[in-house]
């Protein structure tokens, strides 16, 4: 196991992609486990837990919150620098690209641009199996059985994880803790939209090392690829665009 996480360390680009393609393997192979997990939520004669717990539905939307909140304290910082000059940004703007652009590219449009509108898998609730009129699609196969915003994969399970991207900005000391936190949230974000029959467990599974891997990727490109002078250069053009903007109104 030691020589395992090493391995990855060194090289967690490729290390995302292997779980990817493990897991995805994994429920190609055994596709009835989505099924058999779902039904464990089922009430034929009540439906899913949501149904019957609004604990369920204050897990989705603490994760919505919290998604935005974190989004909001990386991007404030920009105009707020235009409004006052004088301020030192507090967070520096390659992060602020790294988790913006995560997002767009993540949750954004991998999972709901893409996956979701394009895979058209039922969800749970929509199934033979479990009260629907739809037919069970395996992952990544493509499907007619559902037109738009479909399980495959699971969105809020995306947005939840990318709440990872945190792991990236925080001291080195801290990124342990703040990761395994952040990865519990996501799991009881996730485990909220199983419960409810939104979706399978695959949908949160595969969408989890997805995301990972755009993380990783938009870390190499934007907190390591970017030149040591572009926060300095973003913070000047901030800066004198505040001050211009002062001269033009009169302040």
């Amino acid at each position: 196991m030691p020589r395992l996480i090493e391995a990855a360390s060194g090289r967690p680009v490729l290390a995302a992609f292997l779980l990817l393609l493990f897991v995805s393997l994994v429920f190609l192979a055994f596709p009835q486990l989505d099924i058999a997990v779902s039904r464990l939520f089922y009430d034929p004669a009540s439906g899913f837990l949501d149904r019957r717990f609004a604990f369920v539905e204050f897990v989705r939307d603490a994760g919505r919150l919290l998604e935005w909140a974190f989004a909001m304290a990386v991007l404030l910082p920009l105009p707020l620098k235009v409004v006052l000059p004088q301020l030192r940004l507090p967070i520096r703007p390659r992060m602020t690209l790294f988790v913006l652009i995560s997002f767009a590219l993540g949750p954004g449009l991998i999972v709901n641009g893409i996956l979701k509108d394009h895979w058209g898998r039922a969800r749970p609730r929509q199934i033979l199996d479990l009260g629907g009129d739809a037919a069970f699609t395996p992952v990544w196969w493509l499907s007619d059985q559902c037109q738009r915003n479909c399980s495959f994969v699971s969105g809020e399970g995306a947005s939840a994880f990318w709440l990872m991207a945190v792991v990236f900005l925080v001291p080195k000391e801290w990124k342990w803790p703040v990761g395994i936190v952040t990865l519990a949230f996501a799991a009881i974000v996730s485990l909220a939209r199983i419960m409810a029959g939104g979706h399978f467990l695959s949908d949160v599974l595969i969408v989890w090392p997805l995301v990972l891997l755009v993380l990783l990727l938009c870390h190499r490109l934007f907190m390591r690829a970017l030149p040591p002078g572009f926060d300095d250069s973003v913070e000047g053009a901030l800066a004198r665009a505040g001050r211009g903007l002062r001269r033009l109104v009169g302040a």
